[in-house]
């Protein structure tokens, strides 16, 4: 059997639309991709109509037809009663025409058909019991849409003796033209329909027709032979002509038609359209619920809603199209010459029979949907959204198709931007620790080039420089402090002390490539800054303000290293408040225990905006020549970097400066091994 639907997998877009809209279900996704399950088909062709990327393709016959046509036999065109909704402003002779210069010799209408087959189903319901097919007592299930059959047979087996054993108009009419005209034929059936492909490959229908068009495969027909069906030749169509087989494109229409003798208004015969409908009453029915004598069924909402319809007019003028052609025929109606052509079809075979194919699907327990929905963060049942975004009604469904190997969890949308925003706060995660390692790569950097810098300093200035201030003070004490070069000594001996502090601090530097750490209770070493410099003149007219948390965990750092930081940020507090002030340190842990954070205050003078980005820069200092080597910051920034922590600013100018370090409380600083190293002199 040749498949008849499948999925064009570049262009789908992972909307699963196909999926929400299949009745069967018969759509399984593969690595994103929406396929087509040959097995599970019931060519309704749902799945068609609402794909918007042209992603489902249908089996075409179009070359077929072309085929046929170049050959020596006869081929006829079938053209289906809905032809009116398809071509609404297209007069039915110009349609005929257009099919006859495109070779067809002969263009019958289905619609006889329909006749044929009602005249089957009154005999067969005269003949049942009670109107009941004979081992059953649920309603007769008369449709001539072969999706719903595919359906019941595949899906509702249990149903299958409730079908009225009937031919479609379809076969009942490629029969009729064979008895008529001879078998020395090509039938093609034209349609609204892409279950009337399925059911020709049939085996036991497979002498009606040789191949099945859609109206949508019939344009490009009357494209590739370039012929204009409005500017056509009008001509009609050949015998048999129908009666009232015109109005089964609409719903109800095999009812009002045959002239079953029941009564809609007592509930003997129900009538409906739709799948949902359709699937909401084969339900009822194998539940026992539905009391009628016969229920009347099409997928589509009649055969003027199929898949190859044109959408551009509205169901209901497309109704409406149905209902005037069939009452302006009815009236012109041969009845003579219609008795006569069913008398000669009496010998066609009208009956038929169905065959159970059911869909065998995988049980599953209560206990692994849980098990399935878990792994979407669906815990319990408020979690469970039933949004259909995976093309699935309710979550359940979803892990009933996943348990069937037909959805993946990549389906479920929530679950989905639930990850992302997952993956994006790690992204981001990512990122901010990416730039402070390459922040902390850059400064170590520095520190390699000035570490280089202060051991060649240390071994180069050191020594002269000793010897400078030895001399300086020899000479400085022969002399006295009297004579007239004293003060120049003096300035000597100044300048010189400024480049040993200056050497210092490069030495100072140099020396953060190494941690010794250990576990150290913060309150010990800020006491310890407290009493060292609370007895010292620059803090003097400073108030010292501890604001320590009392819970503060032990933290794994260089306790002296840190101590310098506090140091650095506490001489600096105090040189900008000349005038005094108040010194705040401060010191908590977050909520999770995993930072420290270090606050250091002042009341004074503030930092203009412009040199915020410059303070941790080496050699960059706002005092005067000889009050500092701009490496204060330089070294606080680099001890809190090798900690793995970071360093903010917050200044206003005339208000004061606030520094807040955050520092791992666990043991994440950077091992030793894999930091600067140098040699030292």
């Amino acid at each position: 059997m040749k498949t008849v639907v499948w999925t064009i997998e570049e262009r789908c877009k992972q909307c699963y639309t196909c999926i929400r809209e299949c009745p069967a279900k018969a759509i399984k996704v593969e690595k994103g991709q929406a396929k087509v399950i040959e097995e599970r088909c019931i060519g309704c062709g749902h799945c068609v109509r609402v794909c918007t990327q042209n992603a489902k393709a249908v089996l075409n016959s179009v070359q077929t037809t072309l085929h046929f046509l170049t050959l020596d036999k006869p081929v006829v065109a079938l053209l289906a009663p809905s032809f009116p909704s398809a071509y609404p402003e297209l007069e039915a002779e110009k349609l005929v025409g257009a099919l006859r210069e495109c070779g067809f010799k002969l263009v019958v209408e289905v619609a006889f058909g329909a006749d044929l087959i009602n005249q089957e189903i009154v005999k067969l319901a005269k003949n049942s019991t009670q109107h009941q097919w004979p081992g059953t007592t649920r309603p007769i299930i008369a449709s001539s849409c072969p999706a719903v059959v595919n359906y019941i047979e595949k899906y509702v087996p249990e149903l299958i003796d409730n079908l009225m054993p009937v031919v479609s108009p379809m076969v009942a009419i490629g029969r009729a033209v064979k008895r008529i005209y001879g078998n020395d034929l090509r039938l093609v059936f034209i349609g609204p329909c892409i279950a009337k492909k399925m059911e020709m490959q049939n085996s036991q229908i497979e002498d009606s027709v040789d191949e099945v068009l859609t109206f949508k495969e019939l344009e490009q027909l009357f494209k590739d032979l370039h012929v204009q069906p409005e500017k056509a030749m009008p001509s009609w169509f050949d015998a048999p002509h129908p009666f009232l087989g015109r109005i089964y494109p609409v719903s109800g229409g095999l009812i009002r038609s045959s002239g079953l003798p029941y009564d809609l208004m007592d509930n003997e015969i129900i009538m409906t359209e739709g799948k949902h409908r359709v699937l909401k009453l084969l339900e009822c029915i194998q539940n026992g619920e539905i009391k009628a004598n016969v229920v009347d069924l099409l997928f589509c909402e009649g055969c003027i809603n199929g898949p190859f319809i044109d959408q551009t007019t509205n169901y209901f003028t497309r109704k409406q199209k149905i209902i005037e052609y069939a009452e302006t025929r009815r009236e012109r109606t041969n009845h003579s010459e219609w008795a006569q052509y069913l008398e000669r079809c009496k010998s066609v075979k009208l009956t038929r029979t169905y065959h159970r194919q059911p869909i065998q699907s995988p049980r599953i327990t209560e206990a692994g949907i849980r098990e399935i929905l878990s792994q979407i963060n669906k815990y319990s049942q408020a979690d469970e959204l039933n949004c259909g975004a995976c093309g699935y009604h309710t979550c359940r469904e979803y892990a009933r198709a996943f348990h069937q190997g037909l959805a993946e969890k990549e389906m479920c949308l929530p679950f989905l931007i639930e990850n992302l925003k997952k993956t994006k706060s790690e992204l981001q995660n990512s990122l901010r620790e990416l730039a402070d390692t390459q922040e902390m790569l850059v400064q170590h950097e520095k520190l390699a080039s000035v570490g280089q810098l202060a051991a060649g300093v240390a071994h180069e200035v050191n020594n002269p420089l000793g010897s400078i201030m030895l001399y300086a003070h020899l000479i400085l004490k022969q002399l006295g402090e009297q004579d007239e070069h004293s003060k120049d000594l003096k300035f000597i001996l100044d300048e010189a002390k400024r480049c040993q502090t200056i050497v210092s601090g490069l030495l100072n530097f140099s020396r953060q490539g190494q941690l010794k750490l250990g576990k150290h209770r913060f309150q010990n070493i800020v006491q310890k800054l407290v009493d060292m410099i609370k007895n010292q003149s620059l803090f003097s007219n400073i108030k010292i303000t501890l604001n320590i948390a009392d819970d503060l965990d032990s933290v794994e750092i260089d306790g002296d290293q840190i101590y310098q930081v506090l140091l650095n940020l506490a001489v600096n507090a105090a040189e900008a408040m000349p005038e005094g002030g108040k010194l705040t340190i401060g010191a908590e842990q977050d909520a999770k225990k995993e930072k420290l954070f270090i606050r250091i205050s002042d009341t004074g003078v503030g930092i203009p905006s412009e040199n915020l980005n410059k303070l941790f820069t080496p050699f960059f200092t706002t005092k005067q020549i000889g009050k500092g080597t701009g490496l204060g910051l330089a070294i606080v920034y680099g001890i809190v970097k090798m900690h793995r922590g970071n360093v903010v600013v917050k200044s206003q100018v005339g208000k004061g400066t606030t520094f807040t370090i955050a520092i791992p409380l666990q043991s994440h600083v950077v091992a030793n091994e894999i930091l600067l190293q140098q040699d030292h002199a």
